[in-house]
């Protein structure tokens, strides 16, 4: 017959109830500076884009629609190939 723990108990609701207070606690201390920090602020620095605006050129080359040419895809289509795989095996129907 097993024996009962008789240990300190921590509950899941107490450990979530002491976790959500720690936690708000941590984010209300956060959330304001105390006022000397705040005096010692300097004016903040202009903030500085994170990516140029495209160019009209390469905004064009962007939306544009791609022209693609016949002699990029070169030699016989791989459909071609097994169709003729299949006319040397002799199947006559393919589902």
């Amino acid at each position: 017959m097993a024996r009962k723990d008789s240990g300190p108990k921590a509950g899941r609701r107490k450990f979530l109830t002491g976790f959500v207070a720690a936690g708000a606690a941590t984010a209300a201390s956060t959330m304001t500076p105390p006022p000397v920090a705040r005096a010692a602020e300097t004016a903040p620095a202009p903030r500085v884009p994170s990516a140029l605006r495209p160019s009209m050129q390469v905004a064009a080359a962007e939306t544009g629609t791609p022209t693609v040419t016949a002699s990029r895809i070169g030699g016989v289509p791989g459909s071609d190939f097994m169709v003729d795989v299949i006319k040397t095996l002799d199947i006559k129907y393919c589902p």
